[in-house]
């Protein structure tokens, strides 16, 4: 019996999990202070300001442990657009993107450059009378993906899939190589939700995508004499998908439980729960119903929207 359906919704949690466990070191860009102050088990910290003695950048005032950041607000900007509309359209999921983050959104928090941008440019549009569509930011960091999980999730057999991703990346980070990395990424949750193993998935997204994506792939999985955290000091631990892809992709490779690589991610350091997202969702999908699945005690600790257990999943 195929379990698609069941790990396309793990994918959805697991994304939701990844986010929330990495929220209370998001962006401490000091691996040995992330050690220092959380251990080997840095999961479902409350954020906490002295933990970053400017080592980074502390966004999160006010949140607790097994919160979203906004990262995972975003995806359930998506989430609720799904559930309203019952299939993809753009304008329901500006509609949605806007309730979460707009003037007396519900998002009460860290709102990033891209979700700015995006919400001047729908402004300036609304002001001109012209169509609200592709209004992102001209830009390549995290936000482009966050919302592409659930999306995937309930059309992943659809052959229009490709242009959807596209329209919801656009809403965001209106920039062609940021719809580069986000195709490349709805293959790898595509094949971690047929069932392949993390690294079949990789492998998988390597041999199908462009040379640029192949290429950095092959940059991702070369020197396997480096630990993670050595690796994701080469890559870079900010925002932009030039370094976050590579990294991602190191870790979901190598991971051989959905603990061990939000895990790893969070002791790499920098924009972990952007990269959560994505190695949450690939690894809950992918150890779906096995040893190395999200843990129940990580899950206790998450309250999911209700729309994640109503969403339209084929």
């Amino acid at each position: 019996m195929d379990n698609h359906k069941e790990r396309a919704f793990y994918a959805v949690v697991g994304a939701l999990v990844g986010d929330a466990a990495s929220m209370g070191l998001h962006w401490l860009y000091d691996q040995e202070r992330i050690i220092q102050v959380a251990g080997f088990e840095p999961e479902f910290r409350s954020p906490n300001e002295s933990d970053y003695q400017d080592k980074g950048y502390f966004a999160h005032q006010g949140k607790s442990a097994g919160d979203q950041s906004q990262y995972g607000a975003q995806l359930l900007a998506m989430v609720d657009s799904l559930v309203d509309n019952q299939h993809y359209d753009e304008a329901s999921y500006i509609k949605h993107f806007r309730f979460w983050f707009d003037f007396g959104g519900s998002w009460q928090g860290y709102i990033d450059k891209a979700t700015r941008m995006s919400l001047l440019n729908i402004h300036q549009l609304e002001l001109a009378n012209a169509p609200i569509t592709a209004c992102g930011a001209d830009d390549t960091q995290l936000p482009a993906i966050s919302k592409i999980v659930p999306l995937v999730a309930c059309t992943y057999t659809s052959h229009t899939l490709p242009a959807m991703v596209e329209s919801a990346v656009r809403v965001t980070n209106n920039n062609d190589k940021a719809v580069e990395w986000a195709q490349a990424i709805t293959l790898l949750i595509q094949a971690s939700i047929q069932g392949n193993s993390p690294s079949q998935s990789v492998e998988m997204v390597r041999q199908t995508c462009s040379k640029f994506i192949h290429d950095q792939i092959d940059e991702a999985l070369a020197e396997p004499e480096l630990s993670i955290t050595e690796a994701a000091k080469k890559f870079g631990l900010h925002c932009e998908l030039g370094a976050a892809f590579p990294l991602l992709i190191r870790i979901i490779a190598g991971a051989q439980s959905f603990k061990q690589g939000v895990r790893d991610n969070i002791l790499c350091g920098g924009d972990s729960c952007g990269r959560a997202i994505v190695i949450g969702a690939v690894l809950a999908a992918c150890f779906y119903e096995e040893d190395g699945s999200i843990p129940k005690e990580w899950l206790k600790q998450v309250e999911l929207n209700g729309g994640v257990l109503s969403l339209p999943i084929e």
